[in-house]
């Protein structure tokens, strides 16, 4: 019996750690990747891996994963010879497995408590963001993202809190109990203040709006709390462009730039994200169905760039340019595979849980087109992470024939 006990528990030890892995999204990004090996060991050592593989299989998103994974290969083998870059970006294509592995945990509790985790971590991010502000913590390096603009942590964790917040609003107005329902709200508002606020990140700006928008039409109704809530909205809106310097600044900045753009300058300082998609357009069109192969932006692209601001920038901050030009439009096809199956679960499972996967869904899909949320690790592991866990909720809500 005591073996017995012992295999039931070691089965286990994988969804506690993804358990705990939400909280680290809001620490340093060595902690996740200590919490991920931490996942892996366990993976390895609770065995069954035929239960498994089977949670694998009947996953909605095992074949279009599989797709994007076969693509790559053969990019890899035909196409990619000669790329000096070819290994390392190889790498962060890899990125699809780990989805694979998070879903092989299978459905349970454990996903219920995995995201009040992902909810208390984002409360820490929001906090630490206030505390910030108002001086009150030390020149500390676990708080260093959030007291200075650090690159892309700094901008993930402005989109972690944009999600947290979304899912959190949508929880709450599904609940029955008005405490419930309001402690919902405040916490959607704590979150969002911080975002728009004292975050820099014009993403997760545009995220926590967009987003926002999914969850208040999902639940709006003609009644006075449908009118409060859309009038919420708008109200943090119209503070928010007021009183956020961030906010007006960067989003002027790139109204300027597109409008640079159209008239043949491709952008400088905040604005130079366009010379990517001149040169990286450069590429497509050269070789627009296979492309140029695994590793070819980062020997090409500086050649390409000359002479610009971003001629040694490490990725065109758009995965859809980048998947466009390393492995064509068959590459780019297989990557809307994946997120037109997340959509179409969505959509087939509706309730609380399909505008969860939605919101997920959406922020990994816009995400992608402003920033290395593929490319980067620091982005790509942790919204795996939140997308094996909208999926594995939202598979308990779909019927057996809708998810296969």
């Amino acid at each position: 019996m005591n073996h017995q006990h012992f295999v039931l528990h070691r089965e286990h030890w994988s969804q506690s750690v993804m358990t705990a892995l939400p909280l680290l999204l809001f620490f340093p990004v060595a902690l996740m990747y200590i919490g991920l090996v931490l996942l892996i060991v366990a993976w390895l050592m609770s065995g069954n891996f035929l239960k498994k593989w089977q949670a694998v299989r009947i996953s909605p998103l095992f074949y279009p994963n599989i797709a994007m994974l076969a693509v790559v290969a053969f990019n890899v083998v035909f196409l990619s010879q000669g790329n000096q870059r070819l290994w390392p970006a190889l790498v962060h294509y890899l990125i699809f497995f780990f989805l694979l592995l998070f879903m092989s945990l299978g459905t349970g509790s454990w996903q219920t408590r995995a995201k009040k985790v992902f909810f208390a971590g984002a409360l820490y991010g929001a906090s630490v963001y206030y505390l910030t502000y108002l001086g009150f913590l030390p020149d500390w390096k676990i708080f260093k993202n959030y007291a200075s603009y650090g690159g892309n942590k700094s901008i993930a964790l402005g989109i972690f809190l944009s999600i947290a917040g979304a899912w959190l609003l949508n929880d709450a107005l599904w609940q029955t109990k008005k405490r419930s329902l309001w402690l919902g709200i405040a916490g959607y508002f704590y979150m969002g203040i911080a975002v728009l606020f004292l975050a820099t990140t014009r993403t997760g700006m545009l995220l926590f709006f967009f987003l926002s928008l999914i969850v208040v039409v999902r639940h709006f109704t003609l009644n006075l709390r449908g009118l409060v809530l859309a009038l919420s909205v708008v109200l943090i809106a119209g503070l928010a462009w007021q009183f956020s310097p961030h906010l007006r600044e960067r989003t002027l900045v790139t109204v300027q730039a597109v409008q640079a753009f159209s008239k043949g300058v491709t952008g400088t300082g905040h604005g130079n994200r366009l010379q990517f998609v001149q040169k990286t357009g450069e590429m497509i069109l050269e070789k627009p169905w296979l492309g140029h192969g695994v590793g070819s932006w980062l020997d090409q692209y500086p050649l390409r760039a000359k002479g610009l601001e971003t001629s040694q920038m490490s990725t065109p901050h758009n995965d859809y340019l980048l998947y466009a030009a390393e492995l064509g439009v068959i590459g780019l096809l297989a990557l809307l595979g994946v997120f037109g199956s997340v959509f179409r679960m969505a959509w087939k499972t509706g309730g609380k849980h399909g505008i969860q996967l939605l919101v997920i869904g959406s922020a990994f899909f816009i995400g992608c087109a402003f920033n290395a949320i593929l490319r980067d690790w620091k982005f790509g592991l942790p919204m795996m992470i939140l997308l094996a866990l909208a999926l594995t909720d939202a598979k308990r809500d779909t019927p057996s024939d809708v998810s296969q």
